[in-house]
């Protein structure tokens, strides 16, 4: 079974304005919520595609019971929630030209509610897979290492999906899949790589130090892949961008998705990117419809 674990999901607030002017006041005509937090999108497309999970998240307040609610009834999907004190965040996403994220850092999770994380996780076997994505929450800076040693001794395969900052926790407990975009990498590396042989030479540093799958995101270059033994690059797909929000998220689930079902690394990188396209040209998450419309037109490069 699939797991999936948000430690600090939020509301996305989306809004849409025609201008934004510092200490003006400002009005926007398009407003919408939705459920946010990047292992609840990871479960989100997965069931779009067939493919049954588990999402367990961390949630708290008024605010946590609405994504409860909202996950159930727009994207039939259980939450197991861990209840926490304080209200679980709000995120504000703009649109002005192009998309500015405005974001909370949570509500403060105690160590007995950790405990309970840890003891999850224990429960799981050899057949699973942990998706572990997003910001560490309040008060558990160690939460990604404590989690990557716990799931390395238990020999449970896991995803970590996380900002650069936080790599050093759990990359030499050999991840199954690490989706950094070029920033990340950079950030933990303390570098400024660009050209597409010292991101293939340093990325490969990060498959030798024990990650299995590494997708890196290279914005408008497209994405590419390594392993042991392969670096494929994978074209920018042409289309009109409406929403980056929720496409690193749909990469994940869509590799996940076609790993399971084939062992074919190449081919699971292919419905990463479709549905990692799907979300951005759709503004919502990836649905199986259009994933299929979009894994057609993925270029790949063997490089």
């Amino acid at each position: 079974m699939i797991y999936t674990l948000t430690m600090n999901p939020a509301i996305d607030y989306k809004i849409s304005c025609d201008r934004f002017e510092l200490n003006q006041l400002n009005r926007f005509k398009k407003a919408s919520l939705h459920p946010g937090g990047k292992g609840i999108n990871v479960s989100a497309v997965l069931k779009n595609l067939g493919i049954d999970s588990v999402p367990i998240a961390i949630l708290g307040g008024f605010t946590g019971k609405y994504l409860l609610e909202t996950m159930k009834k727009d994207y039939r999907l259980d939450l197991k929630p861990i209840w926490i004190e304080g209200d679980t965040r709000v995120n504000i996403k703009m649109m002005v030209e192009h998309e500015t994220e405005i974001n909370h850092d949570g509500p403060r999770v105690k160590d007995h509610i950790f405990d309970q994380i840890l003891e999850m996780v224990s429960g799981l076997t050899k057949k699973d897979l942990l998706v572990v994505s997003g910001s560490a929450p309040a008060g558990q800076r160690d939460a990604y290492q404590q989690i990557a040693q716990l799931c390395d001794k238990l020999e449970i395969p896991f995803v970590m999906d996380t900002p650069g900052d936080l790599f050093h926790q759990f990359i030499d407990y050999r991840p199954f899949l690490m989706k950094p975009n070029l920033k990340e990498l950079n950030d933990y590396l303390l570098m400024d790589l660009f050209e597409l042989d010292e991101i293939i030479f340093y990325g490969r540093q990060l498959v030798f130090r024990g990650v299995k799958h590494l997708i890196i995101s290279l914005g408008d270059r497209g994405s590419l892949y390594l392993d042991h033994e392969k670096a494929l690059l994978a074209h920018p797909v042409e289309g009109a961008v409406i929403s980056t929000t929720g496409a690193g998220d749909s990469m994940v689930a869509g590799f996940i998705a076609m790993y399971q079902l084939t062992q074919d690394a190449k081919l699971a990188f292919i419905e990463a990117v479709a549905a990692a396209s799907a979300t951005v040209f759709s503004g919502k998450l990836a649905t199986h419809r259009d994933i299929q419309k979009y894994q057609t037109k993925v270029v790949i490069e063997e490089l």
